[in-house]
């Protein structure tokens, strides 16, 4: 029951920020012309309005930041080409994905997911340390620390077959690799050596 908790936490929390874009459905021209809506109602006083332009535009600037941080996702992964989840945001996070699934019924999910000092990423961090701890009680055996590129992370197993490799980076940023059909942390770590994790640190 332990090894399960990881991944309940990951789908509570990312499968959220990954549908909300949908909501939003901003394109670059919207944006524009809701920073124009926002400067006219401003001028006019009426700043309820011009608030809330600007807070539609700021969703419509962070889809289309999510959609240029596709280009730091592996294009395959051993021949399995990766589709796209929609990137969205929700309460002050911001996260996008990337699926492969293999004709065998393997998959690999990789995500980045930001949302600096915001108490939904506080309280997936210590969920996230909760974890840990919980499957140290365990006896330690569900449970690896990994380096990758200076980068410390860990990899917590939800079973024999399935597992999720967490890199916490700077500024709230998180990078999450999720397994399933393979044993142990090889392929969590292998996908994780493709990965530029200080370009994603520093433009995310």
């Amino acid at each position: 029951m332990k090894k399960k908790f990881v991944a309940v936490v990951m789908v509570v929390f990312l499968s959220p920020l990954i549908c909300s874009a949908e909501e939003t459905g901003q394109t670059g021209d919207d944006v524009t012309m809701l920073i124009q809506s926002a400067e006219k109602n401003y001028a006019a006083r009426k700043y309820a309005k011009a608030i809330e332009d600007l807070e539609w535009a700021k969703k419509g600037v962070i889809n289309r930041q999510l959609d240029s941080m596709k280009s730091l996702f592996p294009a395959e992964i051993d021949g399995i080409k990766g589709v796209d989840a929609e990137g969205g945001s929700l309460l002050g996070m911001k996260g996008t994905s990337r699926k492969y699934n293999s004709t065998d019924g393997k998959s690999v999910v990789i995500s980045f997911v930001s949302g600096q000092g915001t108490a939904v990423s506080n309280g997936l961090g210590a969920l996230m340390k909760m974890a840990e701890s919980l499957n140290a009680l365990d006896g330690g055996v569900a449970s690896k620390l990994v380096i990758e590129k200076g980068y410390k992370g860990q990899f917590v197993s939800d079973g024999e077959m399935s597992g999720t490799l967490t890199f916490t980076l700077s500024g709230g940023r998180m990078v999450t690799i999720m397994t399933k059909g393979y044993k142990g942390a090889a392929m969590a770590e292998k996908v994780a050596r493709t990965l530029d994790l200080a370009r994603i640190e520093d433009v995310f």
